[in-house]
């Protein structure tokens, strides 16, 4: 019976908790580039990302603890695997913060972008109940450890998990149609917002299939395969964040470099050519800067984040 019960919870959480780690590591690889290489981001920006760090280290800390007092500390007593206990409480609410925390960031990037108060009111509202639910889950689970292997906390994992969701999906979509309705006005920009909406598809996507997942298993009564996309659902919103960050550099390099080729190819070739190959990046970023600045001071700063 002990073994039997291992196997069905401890052991997938043990599988989770290592791809935790694999996925802690690439955000710890992530966050080094990001300080060397965005020295001059905004102060509020910086401390986000190295609070989420801190979080997620906190998460992988409470996580080893909880399974090693499982399997080493009370190894062969069966009753104990019944039961959580307050570090799995402060994981289940450490993941919480992180996902809503980076939901609150791409809220901030959509009003940034499209003004809708509405659209960003609603990605708002769906993070906190999401809020409210991870912490919920968690103090119902202080309350009675004996409940985490028994689906009965159905109200508030549903309310966490529909949230970040519908939070997700709200974010990626709103994202997608403002940047694809502007893809046409300026054609040198088109390549870079290609690259934008893809990112945006790829990020919001992959979080609400883990999300639905997750819920899914929970509700099915499938608590293994839950211990496991659990575990990685917060290093998975923060590795989404930093990639997303980290990937500016990387796209006005690109960017420039495709431009580049296509004005080769259009133009005759020669040494009049590549003269007008190395002036085309300054003329594309005063293009845009001065878009940007028509339409609003503020949008020119949050472009700087896409």
């Amino acid at each position: 019976m002990s073994a039997s019960t291992a196997e069905g919870f401890q052991g997938p959480f043990l599988i989770g908790l290592a791809i935790n780690i694999f996925l802690h590591g690439l955000a710890t690889t992530q966050v080094y580039l990001y300080f060397t290489g965005y020295k001059k981001d905004k102060l509020w920006l910086k401390s986000l990302i190295a609070i989420l760090y801190l979080a997620d280290t906190f998460n992988c800390i409470v996580s080893i603890y909880y399974i090693y007092n499982a399997l080493i500390i009370h190894f062969g007593d069966e009753a104990n695997l019944l039961r959580g206990n307050w570090a799995f409480s402060a994981g289940s609410a450490s993941t919480g913060v992180v996902s809503v925390a980076v939901q609150l960031f791409f809220a901030w990037r959509a009003h940034v972008l499209t003004k809708n108060v509405l659209i960003v009111a609603t990605i708002v509202l769906c993070s906190l109940a999401s809020l409210a639910g991870s912490l919920g889950t968690a103090i119902g689970l202080i309350a009675n450890p004996r409940i985490f292997l028994v689906p009965d906390l159905q109200v508030e994992v549903t309310l966490w998990l529909v949230g970040a969701v519908l939070a997700d999906t709200i974010i990626a979509a709103s994202l997608v149609w403002h940047l694809g309705k502007h893809k046409g006005s300026y054609p040198a920009v088109n390549s870079a917002l290609n690259r934008i909406l893809r990112m945006t598809v790829q990020t919001g996507v992959l979080t609400t299939i883990i999300a639905i997942i997750d819920l899914t298993c929970y509700l099915t009564n499938s608590m293994g395969i839950y211990a496991i996309f659990s575990m990685i659902l917060s290093k998975l919103y923060t590795n989404c964040m930093l990639s997303t960050l980290n990937a500016r550099r990387a796209r006005k390099y690109v960017g420039s470099s495709e431009d580049e080729v296509s004005h080769g190819r259009s133009n005759h070739p020669g040494v009049v050519v590549f003269q007008a190959q190395r002036t085309q990046p300054e003329v594309f970023v005063q293009v845009e800067s001065h878009r940007m600045t028509d339409m609003d001071n503020k949008t020119s700063q949050g472009m700087e984040y896409l």
